[in-house]
């Protein structure tokens, strides 16, 4: 079995154990914050005509894809674990006769082979798949071949500055050396069989593999800059919320300041005339 392979089975062998408990992982006031701020810049991308598609990429139990089917647009659900789409399918299935606008498939970003090509206008991929997954390039290649031309993608991957302060505080200049090379890290867990291979990005890299694609990019921005997670009881006070919503966009409109967030988030768009 190849390494990427490898990588694959053990990515969704994580994610198939955590599935009935990944709602719950991320259920606090920072993530709260971060899932506004995320609804907030897919939102303007949202098709207002009923008859386009959206496809959530790595979609997990289902958040942004959901919101998008709430709308009324036909949205097509992708995870390689068979355990999140089942945690989508329920859902899914609770919304009465939205459901019938929902696709669901389990497959691998890096293979989107199962669905036809071009067809969706919208494309979000949050959690950062492009990370999780074996092959990055392929993964924003496959991206652009389901697309409409005039389509937007909106995706996050983790944040190649931000790793560095893991080696540095286990004093592992060797496992840094590497690191910066090759932009690759493992994924930590306990069982030696869910362990799989990261690829972390700069804003510079992340951009180059989507203007590679043929992608124009919009944006580059990180998420989050400020350090709310370390400062999530401020969340509590009245009125914070909307205010460090604010800070945080006015910071982004500086990509420079991207390098600073643990997570980065590009908007792009397949060119209308190809």
């Amino acid at each position: 079995m190849s390494r990427r392979a490898r990588d694959s089975e053990a990515s969704r062998r994580y994610h198939d154990r955590v599935a009935g408990n990944y709602d719950r992982i991320y259920d606090d006031a920072y993530w709260e914050f971060h899932d506004e701020l995320t609804w907030r810049a897919i939102k303007p991308f949202v098709p207002r005509d009923l008859s386009e598609k959206c496809l959530d990429l790595g979609c997990g139990t289902g958040k942004w894809g959901l919101k998008l089917l709430k709308t009324g647009l036909c949205t097509t659900f992708v995870d390689h674990s068979a355990g999140m789409i089942e945690q989508t399918r329920t859902k899914v299935q609770a919304m009465g006769p939205r459901a019938k606008k929902a696709t669901l498939l389990v497959a691998d970003i890096v293979d989107l082979s199962a669905l036809e090509a071009p067809q969706f206008s919208l494309v979000v991929a949050m959690g950062d798949p492009l990370s999780i997954c074996s092959d990055p390039a392929r993964a924003v290649r496959e991206i652009w071949r389901v697309m409409k031309p005039g389509g937007v993608v909106i995706a996050t991957a983790d944040s190649k500055v931000a790793a560095v302060d893991h080696f540095l505080e286990k004093g592992d200049v060797e496992g840094l050396e590497k690191f910066v090379r090759t932009s690759r890290t493992r994924w930590l867990t306990d069982d030696a069989r869910e362990q799989f291979e990261l690829t972390m990005f700069t804003p510079g890299t992340l951009r180059a593999i989507f203007e590679r694609a043929g992608f124009d990019v919009v944006s580059v921005v990180g998420k989050t800059i400020l350090p709310i997670r370390k400062h999530q009881t401020i969340l509590a006070k009245e009125g914070y919320m909307e205010r460090l919503l604010t800070l945080e966009h006015e910071l982004a409109k500086d990509q420079s300041a991207a390098g600073k967030a643990s997570h980065l988030q590009i908007t792009a768009r397949k060119p209308a005339v190809l």
